[in-house]
């Protein structure tokens, strides 16, 4: 993500950013570059970065391949 972009946004801007760029992948049904993009750009920022007990549930779902779960675990972050 471009830098200046993680210092002008307000978080809550950037975390939305974020999971835009992710429900986009999904939408295409490519969960892998979904997660990939979501987990690099949301801990890109130190305010913003995944509790450690989701990033496991998020990996669980990965493994799991479940666009459903991810979905549901990105729409619920704030």
């Amino acid at each position: 993500m471009e830098r200046s972009l993680l210092i002008e946004l307000a978080r809550d801007k950037y975390v939305e950013r974020c999971k835009q760029r992710a429900f986009d992948h999904l939408d295409r049904g490519d969960l892998k570059n979904a997660v990939a993009s979501f987990v690099a750009n949301i801990n890109a920022r130190p305010d913003c970065e995944l509790p450690s007990y989701l990033a496991t549930l998020g990996a669980l779902l990965l493994t799991a391949n479940d666009a459903f779960g991810w979905r549901a675990l990105i729409e619920g972050l704030r």
